[in-house]
């Protein structure tokens, strides 16, 4: 692959990323799992990533292995979000707020996974990382904020995941938690089966 056909593949995998994660819509019950103020600082911050990102590929200068290995990330990563996204639906929000009127989605990529759109975001985040660990145009000092601020939004994504399944278990209870018993909240080890419920 050539460096201008990477670039442009790595562009579009950013776009579609960007597209399917944002949502500031203020839909009617929506309400916040965190502080207000974190996540309208979040909601500033929010185009930083994005912008580092694409910095990052503008000044590519060469691809190397591990390069591919980033943008295969990058690629699984917004996979992880698109599927996520039309199988919540309407019940999609931005992170760190979800809806009263939510119910337990247990289908399509959430038979594996209780929070894709979380894992989602990380894995991308991670083949960013890869994609520019070869490629670094930061200083040693930008280059520490930047991780900082990456271990950041992973900590923030974590603490809105575990918000978000106190959220659930109030509000479901037994079916929830029969569900969250099965399922783990990143990583796909095993899938949803219902019919476990009534053992």
């Amino acid at each position: 692959m050539s460096l201008k056909l990477f670039q442009i593949v790595a562009i579009m995998l950013l776009l579609f990323f960007s597209i399917y994660i944002s949502d500031f819509r203020n839909k009617k019950g929506m309400r916040p799992l965190l502080n207000s103020r974190i996540l309208f600082i979040l909601k500033i911050f929010y185009f930083i990533p994005i912008f580092i990102y694409l910095y990052v590929i503008f000044n590519l200068t060469q691809i190397l292995p591990f390069s591919y290995f980033g943008l295969i990330f990058t690629f699984v990563g917004t996979l992880l979000v698109v599927k996520a996204k039309f199988d919540l639906g309407k019940y999609h929000t931005w992170a760190g707020q979800i809806l009263f009127s939510t119910r337990v989605i247990t289908g399509g990529i959430y038979s594996f996974i209780r929070h894709p759109i979380y894992t989602g975001i990380g894995v991308f985040m991670l083949g960013g990382v890869m994609i520019g660990i070869h490629n670094n145009p930061f200083s040693a000092l930008e280059t520490a904020v930047i991780i900082f601020f990456v271990i950041l939004i992973q900590l923030f994504l974590i603490i809105s995941a575990a918000k978000e399944s106190i959220f659930l278990q109030d509000k479901f209870g037994k079916q929830f938690m029969e569900y969250k018993k099965q399922v783990h909240a990143f990583l796909p080890f095993r899938k949803y089966n219902p019919a476990e419920d009534f053992n």
